[in-house]
Protein backbone atom coordinates (compact mmCIF):
# COMPACT_ATOMS: atom_id res chain seq x y z
CA UNK A 1 0.00 0.00 0.00
CA UNK A 2 1.07 3.38 -1.18
CA UNK A 3 1.89 6.28 1.47
CA UNK A 4 -0.72 8.16 -0.60
CA UNK A 5 -3.77 5.21 0.45
CA UNK A 6 -2.71 4.92 4.14
CA UNK A 7 -3.20 8.67 4.45
CA UNK A 8 -6.22 8.60 2.98
CA UNK A 9 -8.32 6.70 5.35
CA UNK A 10 -10.09 8.93 7.85
CA UNK A 11 -10.67 5.89 10.49
CA UNK A 12 -8.60 3.25 11.80
CA UNK A 13 -8.53 -0.61 10.33
CA UNK A 14 -9.62 -3.56 12.04
CA UNK A 15 -7.61 -6.12 9.77
CA UNK A 16 -9.51 -9.54 10.63
CA UNK A 17 -12.07 -11.91 9.31
CA UNK A 18 -15.64 -12.08 11.11
CA UNK A 19 -18.94 -12.97 9.55
CA UNK A 20 -21.97 -10.52 8.84
CA UNK A 21 -24.71 -10.58 6.55
CA UNK A 22 -26.63 -9.18 3.61
CA UNK A 23 -30.15 -8.26 1.98
CA UNK A 24 -31.31 -11.06 0.59
CA UNK A 25 -30.30 -11.95 -2.64
CA UNK A 26 -32.80 -13.03 -5.72
CA UNK A 27 -33.54 -16.46 -4.17
CA UNK A 28 -34.45 -14.58 -0.80
CA UNK A 29 -31.69 -15.69 1.25
CA UNK A 30 -29.78 -13.38 3.15
CA UNK A 31 -26.42 -13.09 1.65
CA UNK A 32 -23.09 -14.66 3.94
CA UNK A 33 -20.66 -12.26 3.98
CA UNK A 34 -16.84 -12.39 5.47
CA UNK A 35 -15.44 -9.43 6.42
CA UNK A 36 -11.46 -8.82 6.41
CA UNK A 37 -11.67 -5.35 6.93
CA UNK A 38 -13.44 -3.01 8.48
CA UNK A 39 -13.33 0.53 9.93
CA UNK A 40 -16.15 2.83 11.01
CA UNK A 41 -16.27 4.68 7.96
CA UNK A 42 -16.76 0.63 5.85
CA UNK A 43 -15.75 -2.80 5.12
CA UNK A 44 -14.37 -4.90 2.66
CA UNK A 45 -15.42 -8.26 2.23
CA UNK A 46 -16.24 -11.12 0.41
CA UNK A 47 -20.08 -12.41 -0.46
CA UNK A 48 -22.38 -15.21 -2.04
CA UNK A 49 -24.64 -12.69 -3.70
CA UNK A 50 -23.43 -9.73 -6.16
CA UNK A 51 -24.35 -6.46 -5.81
CA UNK A 52 -24.25 -3.79 -8.49
CA UNK A 53 -21.94 -0.73 -7.58
CA UNK A 54 -24.19 1.80 -6.19
CA UNK A 55 -26.59 -0.36 -4.71
CA UNK A 56 -27.63 0.36 -1.01
CA UNK A 57 -28.18 -2.70 1.56
CA UNK A 58 -28.73 -3.43 4.73
CA UNK A 59 -25.87 -5.17 6.65
CA UNK A 60 -25.70 -7.17 10.07
CA UNK A 61 -22.34 -7.19 11.65
CA UNK A 62 -21.48 -10.58 13.87
CA UNK A 63 -18.34 -8.89 15.87
CA UNK A 64 -16.24 -11.61 17.24
CA UNK A 65 -14.31 -11.49 20.53
CA UNK A 66 -16.90 -12.43 23.16
CA UNK A 67 -17.88 -8.58 22.57
CA UNK A 68 -20.02 -8.11 25.96
CA UNK A 69 -23.41 -7.49 23.11
CA UNK A 70 -22.34 -10.31 21.28
CA UNK A 71 -26.29 -11.41 21.57
CA UNK A 72 -27.37 -7.94 19.46
CA UNK A 73 -25.49 -7.82 16.42
CA UNK A 74 -24.60 -4.58 14.92
CA UNK A 75 -26.88 -3.05 12.43
CA UNK A 76 -26.11 -0.38 9.56
CA UNK A 77 -27.00 0.59 5.72
CA UNK A 78 -24.40 0.66 3.19
CA UNK A 79 -23.16 1.36 -0.34
CA UNK A 80 -21.66 -1.12 -2.17
CA UNK A 81 -18.50 1.24 -3.84
CA UNK A 82 -16.50 -1.30 -5.40
CA UNK A 83 -17.26 -4.99 -6.57
CA UNK A 84 -15.50 -8.07 -9.03
CA UNK A 85 -15.83 -11.28 -9.17
CA UNK A 86 -13.64 -13.88 -7.36
CA UNK A 87 -12.21 -16.94 -8.69
CA UNK A 88 -13.92 -19.64 -6.86
CA UNK A 89 -12.44 -23.44 -6.64
CA UNK A 90 -15.43 -25.15 -5.30
CA UNK A 91 -17.46 -23.75 -8.10
CA UNK A 92 -19.72 -21.69 -5.97
CA UNK A 93 -19.78 -17.83 -7.05
CA UNK A 94 -18.19 -15.33 -4.66
CA UNK A 95 -17.41 -11.83 -5.13
CA UNK A 96 -15.40 -8.89 -3.40
CA UNK A 97 -17.21 -5.63 -2.59
CA UNK A 98 -15.90 -2.55 -0.35
CA UNK A 99 -18.89 -0.79 1.31
CA UNK A 100 -19.16 2.29 2.36
CA UNK A 101 -21.40 2.99 5.56
CA UNK A 102 -24.13 5.47 5.27
CA UNK A 103 -26.45 5.24 8.03
CA UNK A 104 -25.43 4.27 11.53
CA UNK A 105 -27.60 4.02 15.00
CA UNK A 106 -25.27 6.07 17.46
CA UNK A 107 -25.26 2.96 20.11
CA UNK A 108 -23.76 1.21 16.71
CA UNK A 109 -21.12 3.71 16.31
CA UNK A 110 -20.03 3.50 19.83
CA UNK A 111 -20.23 0.03 20.09
CA UNK A 112 -18.18 -0.41 16.69
CA UNK A 113 -15.94 2.05 17.93
CA UNK A 114 -15.20 0.44 21.37
CA UNK A 115 -14.50 -2.83 19.09
CA UNK A 116 -12.00 -1.54 16.34
CA UNK A 117 -10.24 0.71 19.53
CA UNK A 118 -9.55 -2.55 21.28
CA UNK A 119 -8.13 -4.94 18.74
Amino acid sequence: MTRSAVERRAHARYPRTFELEGAPGPDGAAARMVASDLSLGGLYCSSSVDYPAMTRLAVRLFLPDGEPERSAPVDVEAVVIRRRRLASASGAPRFELALFFTTMADAARQRLARFIARH
